[in-house]
C-alpha cells in the first residue's frame, strides 16, 4: 500500500503516469436541446442522447522516457547557457568597474592640473617683476596641460 502510495505521488508530480496503468475511456453523451447539441457527462434527461466513448490515448513507455530524455537535455542546455550568461556578465561587470576606475582617476588627474594651474595663476600675481615671465610661462604651460588632459 505504501508503495502504491509513493509511486503514485512519483508518477503524479513527474506528470507522468505508469505505462501498465490503463487509461480508462469516458463515456459522454450527445443531447439535443431545441437547435443546439450539448455534450454532457450524464444522460440527457429530455430522452433524446447518444452515448459516445471518448478513446483516452496514454503514450508509451518509450514515448515517456524519450520525452524525459528531451526534457532533460533541454535542462542541460538552459545551465549551460546559464552559465555562458553569468560569465559573460561578470566580465561585463569587471570591464566597467575598470573603467569606471580609469574615469574616476582621469577626473582626479584633471582637478589636479586644473589646481595646479589655479595656483600658478596665484604665483603669476604675486610675484615680482623680474620673475613674472618666467611666472606667466608656467602658468601658460600648466592651464595647456589642463585644457590637453581635461578636454571632452
Amino acid at each position: 500500500m505504501i508503495f502504491r502510495c509513493c509511486a503514485t505521488l512519483l508518477f503524479f508530480l513527474t506528470g507522468l503516469q505508469p505505462a501498465s496503468a490503463a487509461s480508462p475511456d469516458t463515456q459522454v453523451y450527445k443531447c439535443k436541446d431545441g437547435d443546439r447539441i450539448v455534450f454532457k457527462q450524464m444522460p440527457c434527461s429530455s430522452g433524446s442522447s447518444s452515448a459516445i466513448t471518448v478513446h483516452s490515448q496514454q503514450p508509451s513507455l518509450k514515448d515517456q522516457q524519450a520525452a524525459q530524455a528531451a526534457q532533460q537535455a533541454r535542462l542541460k542546455e538552459s545551465n549551460r547557457l546559464q552559465k555562458i550568461r553569468e560569465r559573460q556578465q561578470a566580465k561585463d561587470d569587471a570591464s566597467n568597474r575598470s573603467a569606471m576606475k580609469q574615469a574616476a582617476n582621469a577626473r582626479k588627474q584633471c582637478e589636479s592640473l586644473k589646481m595646479k594651474a589655479q595656483w600658478a595663476k596665484e604665483d603669476l600675481k604675486n610675484t615680482q617683476p623680474r620673475a613674472e615671465m618666467k611666472a606667466q610661462t608656467k602658468l601658460k604651460r600648466a592651464q595647456q596641460k589642463a585644457d590637453l588632459m581635461c578636454a571632452g
